[in-house]
């Protein structure tokens, strides 16, 4: 459990990738699908990151570990700098998904230890 969440605070920091990134206050990540999938789902071997291929196997290891999708007025929370950037990059990002879990934030990775598997 905990070797998903360190990976995923890891790329989600980490300026290599581009289809995952902290939402403006650091206590959300967005992820833009079509992109994630080639850019971190599609890496293969020992640049594998992931134990899953597949958008509904992250989708459901995010979910076991106690993130939620963010829907509507969730999004407001977005920067206008970010939508703009976002606008400008198209369709090769695909959709954007945004995730939250109380306990992944970006300035506070002491908190890590609290998420917990179901």
């Amino acid at each position: 459990a905990r070797l998903f969440l360190q990976k995923l605070w890891k790329i989600v920091g980490s300026h290599r990738f581009q289809s995952i990134w902290w939402g403006d206050d650091g206590n959300c990540i967005v992820i833009a699908e079509k992109l994630f999938r080639k850019e971190v789902l599609g890496r293969r071997g020992p640049l594998k990151i992931f134990e899953t291929e597949s958008m509904r196997g992250f989708i459901l290891q995010l979910n076991l570990h106690g993130f939620c999708r963010m829907e509507g007025d969730a999004l407001v929370s977005a920067s206008i700098e970010e939508l703009q950037a976002v606008a400008a990059a198209g369709s090769a990002l695909g959709k954007l998904l945004f995730y939250y879990n109380p306990f992944f934030q970006r300035d506070y990775p002491n908190l890590l230890r609290m998420c917990t598997q179901s």
